[in-house]
């Protein structure tokens, strides 16, 4: 007898692939101007398909529509929007007609003018609030949504599961000492994740970074004093090795280093290889405080002379019974409201060559875990974002790995730098030097 086993893979990270249809090869620079093609083929730059099995891409080779050409850059947020804005400010040819980008990344892409505004009539009805006004910049519509993401909490079978910070730090600390990559395991190496999970920790504390309007308020009180205790917390964690590597690990690191840890923060696609691979048993639950709110954005390029033909697409990838595949079978979690409901296996996880495909209960935990999370859910909507991000994350590591306690004043320093940051300012090659 022959046994079917399903397979979690994550697609390589090698910059510029090109994906048509199946077809699988390696894209040339953009041709001169004179050489540009008008044809009817939509092009899409995104990061690599992280989705289990490939499930993005199976879903675009099942599209009916004009031949849709998936260029691959990087799973790394950073270098992915770096190549993306390259190309739709720089490209003699419209490189792209359609961009999945970071949902922090929508609001600076729109302020630049290198996206199409979608029209009121063409933006689809029931998307998840959140998702949904990710894609929006002065009071207009760039983009919507694909996927959702709000970090989770991973832990051991046999851990308890904390409903505040409070009771999760001394159960982390308690953990780190029996199990030997530590208590609490993050995304902190120096890249937008540190961003992410920085800005949870903050918020854990009851800090606010970023306000609704964009103003920041960090120096502000209550959010000063909170924001200092948030630090020096911080800093006893790191001093103690409750989070293990987490300064040096991306996604993939400390997904693989869970297997040696207590409690692991990760996005909702975790949950998927976790079970996938089966070494590790673990439950699964919300954050027991407020999650950075994350994803990507569908954004059709200013320079696209395609519109109508890539809405259809966009609006194929949104329909409620893809969004649920998607989900079912790559864990990408749903922008759809009605994908949340009538949640089912992955039709074709008996095709899978290997490991153990997720129960309908599996999936039914993970979608409530991800609507529980979204309601508080926030991300700062900049039109400088990727310098504040930098300069926040800076100015953060900085004063977690001082030689000396941050004081008050230290917070008003960082406040500094960031409304400067905000306005694209860079006042110090290294911020809070």
């Amino acid at each position: 007898m022959t046994v079917r086993r399903w397979r979690a893979t994550a697609v390589g990270a090698a910059a510029g692939v090109l994906l048509t249809l199946g077809v699988v090869g390696v894209k040339e620079r953009p041709a001169p101007a004179e050489q540009c093609v008008d044809d009817d083929v939509i092009r899409v730059a995104t990061g690599d398909d992280v989705s289990v099995g490939g499930a993005r891409r199976e879903l675009i080779r099942r599209w009916k529509g004009p031949l849709v050409q998936m260029i691959e850059i990087s799973r790394v947020a950073d270098l992915k929007r770096d190549e993306m804005l390259a190309a739709a400010q720089a490209d003699p040819c419209q490189a792209y007609d359609l961009l999945i980008i970071d949902m922090a990344s929508t609001a600076e892409f729109a302020a630049a003018g290198l996206l199409s505004e979608i029209r009121p009539e063409d933006v689809p009805s029931g998307l998840v609030p959140q998702a949904r006004e990710s894609g929006q910049w002065g009071g207009k519509q760039y983009a919507l949504p694909f996927a959702v993401d709000v970090g989770l909490l991973y832990r051991r079978a046999d851990l308890p599961e904390p409903t505040s910070w409070d009771q999760l730090w001394p159960a982390a600390r308690q953990a780190g000492a029996a199990y030997r990559r530590g208590g609490y395991l993050a995304q902190l190496a120096d890249f937008e994740g540190r961003t992410v999970g920085l800005l949870e920790l903050l918020r854990a504390y009851g800090a606010t970074v970023v306000d609704g309007d964009g103003e920041i308020v960090l120096d502000q009180a209550p959010n000063d004093r909170q924001a200092l205790a948030a630090l020096r917390w911080m800093r006893q964690w790191q001093s103690d090795q409750t989070l293990g590597d987490s300064w040096t690990d991306k996604e993939a690191e400390s997904l693989a280093a869970f297997e040696g840890a207590g409690y692991l923060r990760h996005w909702p696609y975790a949950d998927l290889q976790l079970i996938n691979d089966g070494r590790t048993p673990f439950k699964l639950s919300k954050l027991p405080g407020p999650a950075t709110l994350g994803g990507s954005n569908l954004a059709i390029t200013a320079r696209s002379t395609k519109y109508d033909s890539v809405l259809k697409f966009v609006k194929y990838l949104l329909r409620p019974d893809n969004q649920r595949q998607l989900f079912a079978c790559g864990g990408y979690a749903p922008v759809v409201e009605a994908a949340y409901e009538d949640v089912d296996v992955c039709p074709e996880a008996d095709a899978r060559e290997t490991g153990t495909p997720p129960t309908r209960d599996d999936l039914q935990r993970l979608a409530s875990a991800i609507k529980e999370s979204l309601p508080t859910a926030t991300r700062p909507k900049l039109e400088h974002y990727t310098r504040f991000s930098e300069v926040f994350r800076a100015c953060v590591t900085k004063y977690v790995f001082a030689a000396e306690e941050p004081a008050l004043g230290d917070i008003g320093i960082i406040a500094d730098e960031l409304e400067a940051a905000k306005l694209g300012r860079t006042e110090k090659s290294e911020p809070c030097g």
